[in-house]
């Protein structure tokens, strides 16, 4: 089996996955097109939301129904890989999480925080909400400057760029934020943690990048 096809199934299954536990809200299954992975209803608005305010670009892709998952608290979940003609070889990936940057109408939300154990989090009014985006580029060079080729975003920093010694898998990036962001509700609603990544993506970092702190996977 192509390395395409490992990738699709492994997005669905996850998908799935959070449907049955109850933390897929509103969700669109994985679709291949071309070279492609990404979901029923993709709309590429990336280029007009350059520049634009983290509640901006969220409410857009909230209105499209641009996501793999949208969470009971608002967060949502992006998928896309993109790969070679013959789907064998990995070309770049952007998986990301948007959490909503408004609480108000989930804190309204009487059946939602019934259990307030597990939704707790999100009344604090001390959380910050910051994006985090995994992105994989084979061949990631821009103006001579250096670009780590698998690297993590956070808050949409512009040179925030973690470096990560591969590309990342999709149960592996559900799973990290299932841990790290929801690991209450997640583990109440009983989502499968033992679920493991059969896909196996090669190391590929730089020589720049060797001798640098960085995220393992």
């Amino acid at each position: 089996m192509r390395k395409k096809e490992k990738v699709f199934r492994e997005v669905r299954k996850v998908t799935q996955e959070l449907i049955r536990c109850g933390l897929a809200e509103e969700y669109n299954f994985p679709v291949m097109k071309n070279t492609d992975i990404i979901w029923e209803h993709y709309n590429d608005i990336s280029l007009y939301l350059k520049n634009m305010e983290y509640k901006t670009i969220y409410e857009e892709i909230e209105k499209n129904h641009n996501f793999n998952i949208k969470l009971p608290d608002g967060g949502i979940l992006q998928m896309m890989y993109r790969f070679d003609g013959h789907g064998a070889m990995l070309k770049s990936h952007r998986l990301a999480f948007y959490p909503s940057p408004s609480y108000e109408i989930y804190q309204n939300d009487a059946e939602l925080y019934d259990a307030d154990y597990i939704y707790g989090d999100i009344l604090n009014k001390s959380v910050l909400p910051v994006m985090i985006r995994a992105d994989y580029n084979s061949e990631e060079v821009e103006g001579g400057f250096h670009h780590p080729f698998s690297h993590i975003t956070l808050g949409g920093y512009k040179n925030c760029r973690i470096p990560a010694d591969r590309p990342i898998a999709p149960i592996q990036f559900v799973k990290f934020i299932m841990e790290h962001f929801y690991y209450v509700p997640s583990s109440k609603l009983e989502f499968d943690f033992t679920m493991e990544s059969t896909i196996q993506f090669d190391r590929h970092i730089s020589e720049y990048d060797a001798g640098k702190s960085r995220i393992v996977v």
